[in-house]
């Protein structure tokens, strides 16, 4: 009942998460004009390339917070020190990444935007901006491992989906009454600082301590740094190769190409939202049953099941209406005739990666860090490779085909669970 209620209450937070930008970009686009929205675009782009840092380290977190809460001999008190130790760090690392990035805002601005005839102020003030959502949001990762992992997901999820509709909501009307950069970065720097402040509380509440009764211990802390370390730099190179596409074709191409294709990724991107609930629900439950190959393969196979079935209902659903829904949604004819083949080329990508998170899932909860490695860091390279190409031979929508080409490298190699040789109930007793 607890993994139904929270893969329910994952589907509303993830959906209002992922669906609230799509319905304000409109908004947003007029406000604020396609060469300011570029610089908007440029802003999700740098938030997500500096949040790539906690990819892994989440990840590992929320298998640790698992494992501690659910034991009867370390359960919420060892669970309370690791919380305390990493959310210090989560908070310094905020910081100090957030002022190299101000450092840097002059280079960034002047030798990888292409402004277009834009003030470099422009493109300093879109960096500044970046760097401060950053910092208040990105300690907000570290709660959110931990409701996941104490399965306290109800509560994350109704945080996430009234931040979701507050950020965005008041975003517009934001925008619609001063009709700014300035004002969308404020807007939005304030609510992320908001939305992670009550993260922090309710984090605490669900261990029923308060930080007075914690104090660092470094014996906590030791044992986890090497899976967080390994963790980290493997998803750290998945996330990045994400992201390559954006990050290669916003030095590319002009800033109103870059910002058609920005509202292509953010739909692409967002439908992954239609699987992570699935994930951030199903996967405690797979590290709880870790040791059993019998149920973790059947939670392997009735995740591949679901995952095919929302995959083939989405693509049913794109094709029947999709780009009628896009003309509706944008308002612009211009702007459709760019993204809708865009978007049907990024949305095949984006169905291979959901396929790839069955393999994931394996890999996390076997700690095969090794293999997660080696498949992040071929993906990455031949995303380098070959993703300028393609820009260079189909312009915008050739960074598209590299999406597309990246996640059938992963979704390929993620398969070999498929390969591992079934072991049967009495077999595994046998063995055990």
């Amino acid at each position: 009942m607890m993994l139904r209620k929270n893969i329910f209450a994952n589907y509303l937070g993830a959906g209002a998460v992922a669906v609230a930008p799509i319905l304000a970009l409109p908004w947003y686009l007029a406000a604020l004009g396609p060469k300011q929205f570029g610089l908007v675009g440029f802003i999700v782009v740098l938030q997500a390339v500096l949040g790539l840092l906690d990819a892994g380290l989440g990840q590992a977190l929320v298998r640790e917070i698992a494992v501690r809460f659910g034991s009867a001999d370390r359960g919420v008190g060892s669970t309370a020190s690791l919380l305390f130790g990493f959310e210090r760090l989560y908070w310094l690392f905020a910081l100090c990444a957030g002022c190299i990035t101000l450092l840097l805002a002059d280079t960034i601005a002047i030798h990888w935007l292409n402004l277009e005839g834009m003030p470099a102020a422009s493109g300093r003030e879109a960096i500044y901006g970046a760097a401060f959502i950053f910092a208040a949001q990105f300690p907000g990762s570290i709660y959110r491992s931990l409701l996941v992992g104490a399965q306290a997901q109800v509560a994350l999820n109704g945080i996430m989906l009234s931040g979701a509709l507050v950020r965005h909501g008041g975003g517009v009307i934001v925008v619609l009454a001063w009709p700014t950069l300035t004002a969308y970065l404020i807007w939005h720097a304030s609510i992320a600082l908001l939305e992670t402040l009550v993260r922090g509380k309710v984090a605490w509440q669900t261990l029923n301590l308060q930080r007075g009764q914690v104090c660092w211990e470094a014996s906590e802390l030791r044992p986890v740094l090497g899976l967080v370390a390994g963790m980290s730099g493997a998803t750290l190179l998945g996330a990045l190769t994400v992201q390559m596409d954006r990050i290669i074709l916003s030095q590319m191409v002009s800033l109103e190409q870059f910002g058609y294709y920005t509202i292509a990724a953010t739909v692409a991107v967002g439908a992954l939202q239609l699987i992570h609930p699935l994930m951030q629900g199903i996967l405690p439950r797979a590290i709880q049953v870790r040791a059993n190959p019998v149920a973790l393969r059947t939670i392997s196979i009735k995740l591949l099941a679901i995952i095919t079935l929302v995959v083939a209902v989405s693509a049913t659903a794109y094709f029947a209406a999709g780009e009628w829904l896009l003309s509706i949604w944008l308002r612009d004819s211009e702007a459709v005739a760019v993204v809708y083949p865009i978007l049907t080329i990024m949305l095949a990508g984006t169905a291979l990666n959901a396929f790839y998170n069955v393999g994931y899932m394996n890999w996390i909860v076997g700690k095969n860090i090794r293999r997660l490695l080696q498949v992040n860091t071929a993906a990455l390279i031949l995303s380098v490779v070959l993703i300028p190409w393609f820009v260079i031979w189909q312009g915008t929508i050739g960074a598209a085909f590299g999406w597309l080409a990246i996640n059938l490298i992963g979704f390929l190699l993620s398969l070999e669970w498929l390969k591992q040789k079934p072991v049967s109930e009495k077999e595994w007793c046998d063995n055990g």
